[in-house]
């Protein structure tokens, strides 16, 4: 589980694509893909989440069943 913290970690996590999941104690809040990030917080999907009190996860993007 690689978590992520640094303006860089973030910044690449932006320019690759990488599906960023949301913790908030210990609990997933959020994920999808980093739109914006500032000192103080960042945009993830729809929502925004405040660094300080976030955990920041790299993880695999979910899975979509085709119904096939």
């Amino acid at each position: 589980m690689d978590i992520i913290h640094r303006d860089a970690d973030f910044t690449n996590a932006m320019l690759f694509g990488t599906y960023i999941m949301v913790l908030m104690d210990g609990k997933m809040i959020g994920g999808g893909l980093v739109a914006e990030f500032d000192e103080t917080e960042v945009k993830i999907g729809q929502g925004r989440y405040v660094r300080s009190s976030s955990t920041f996860v790299v993880a695999p993007p979910p899975q979509c069943s085709t119904g096939m």
